[in-house]
């Protein structure tokens, strides 16, 4: 074959490839699928549709069984949703069964309708499921009810394959995985604000959870900051569901650090074991005006495309609140000691580890638009030792660009006490990462994605 010709048919392929592929991911994107939770609606569907198969005389073709759960997904097209798959699926076996779908359709429009509206109780599908519904990317909800997942891609995973910001983080997503890799900076829900904290997260995430380690760096302070935590090696992993989540951190105090790399060589402060568990729900934020009728907010409460815009909800308000704990050392450089390659060793002084010491609250509210282009969170840390903080933040995208701003603000007083020595002294030295008086931290930036 002339190679020319070689060439040409080796381009064709790859554009008619590319054609398909195209189609079959936008296919993808418009798809929605769930797992029917109510029993009742479970097993009134199922037994209309066994009904219908000893009608039409194909019972003997079936597999599904009346303790089965129905798996649902739909498509939409020109601007409508339409029933695409349905599933059975069996907890005991873990086996996937086929409704006949030629059968479905003959079952009526008022069990289809109550069906596809999902105005009942149901829950999130796992990628085995959509694996089942021949579907092999994450969906998203294109419906008016409230999902979890909606307000928790806009703080957890981006939908974007990669997303690089003024604000030290870094993410890039396989298009093809539920897997990314993840850089940011602080443990910001322990309320380690990376504007004192100096260390970065370097994680494999899915949009369940993530798994990653902890590197040090020299924090740069900012706004009314003084103080720093110091940081080291660390590993760290944690998870977030529609109803739980939580976090655990270590970091190693037995590593060797710089001279120059920690803030006083004679007082070390380290958050070298954390963890954080909380419960959180989804509501759904209502309207109190017509909001189509102001055109400043017009864009700002369109619905996704293809979606049907109502004057009942036009985000998503997710809550959190759950219980911290944070095991801090005081420790200073081993005297008399010189920096070898590796460093110099701790000589460790004090430990917050008892439950009036280590343990906290931990509030924090999120608020995501339906269209995802703005959103705004509050957070709240307190601890039983003393150490506080208050956060808030919002963020506007305009097509590949977001824009948002940050501010941590510090209480008076808001420290950690700790003992001089390692003796049952009474002399103290207290940490006040922004003075005793306190402070704040006021920081805009600026984030691409694509």
């Amino acid at each position: 074959m002339n190679l020319n010709i070689m060439i040409k048919e080796m381009k064709n392929a790859a554009l008619l490839f590319a054609i398909l592929f195209g189609c079959v991911s936008n296919a993808q994107q418009n798809l929605i699928s769930w797992e029917v939770a109510d029993p009742q609606l479970n097993r009134k569907f199922i037994e209309l549709y066994l009904n219908k198969l000893i009608e039409n005389d194909k019972f003997e073709q079936n597999s599904i069984q009346a303790s089965d759960v129905i798996i649902v997904q739909m498509q939409q097209q020109d601007d409508k949703l339409s029933l695409k798959r349905l599933r059975a699926k069996n907890y005991d076996s873990g086996e996937y069964r086929r409704f006949m779908m030629d059968q479905v359709q003959k079952l009526g429009p008022e069990i289809m309708n109550t069906l596809m509206d999902r105005k009942y109780k149901w829950a999130e599908i796992n990628r085995r499921d959509l694996s089942a519904l021949e579907t092999y990317s994450n969906i998203d909800n294109i419906l008016n009810e409230r999902s979890f997942k909606r307000a928790r891609d806009g703080f957890w995973w981006t939908t974007s394959q990669v997303e690089v910001s003024s604000n030290e983080s870094v993410y890039i997503r396989s298009k093809s995985t539920n897997q990314a890799f993840r850089l940011e900076t602080g443990l910001s829900d322990l309320g380690l604000y990376r504007f004192f904290f100096g260390n970065t997260i370097l994680g494999l995430s899915n949009d369940i959870s993530s798994t990653y380690l902890i590197v040090p760096r020299e924090a740069s302070l900012k706004g009314d900051i003084e103080v720093p935590l110091d940081g080291t090696f660390g590993i760290g992993f944690k998870f977030d569901t529609h109803s739980i989540g939580g976090q655990v951190n270590y970091m190693d105090a037995g590593n060797k650090f710089k001279t120059g790399r920690v803030h006083d060589e004679a007082h070390v402060v380290l958050p070298s074991a954390s963890g954080l568990i909380y419960w959180s729900n989804t509501f759904a934020i209502n309207n109190f005006i017509d909001l189509s009728k102001v055109k400043f907010l017009q864009g700002l409460t369109k619905n996704v495309s293809g979606a049907q815009r109502t004057d009942e909800a036009f985000g998503s308000l997710r809550l959190k609140v759950g219980l911290t704990f944070t095991e801090f050392i005081h420790a200073k450089l081993e005297p008399g000691t010189t920096d070898t390659k590796e460093g110099r060793g701790l000589e460790i002084i004090d430990r917050l580890n008892k439950v009036d010491e280590a343990l906290g609250f931990f509030v924090r509210s999120e608020l995501v638009t339906d269209n995802k282009k703005a959103k705004a969170y509050a957070q709240a840390n307190q601890s039983f030792n003393g150490f506080s903080n208050f956060s808030l933040g919002a963020e506007y995208s305009i097509k590949v660009m977001k824009f948002g701003i940050q501010i941590v603000n510090i209480p008076k007083d808001s420290g950690l006490e700790f003992l001089e020595s390692n003796s049952n002294n009474s002399n103290t030295w207290q940490w006040y990462p922004a003075g005793k008086s306190g402070g704040r931290v006021v920081e805009p930036y600026i984030s691409f994605y694509f």
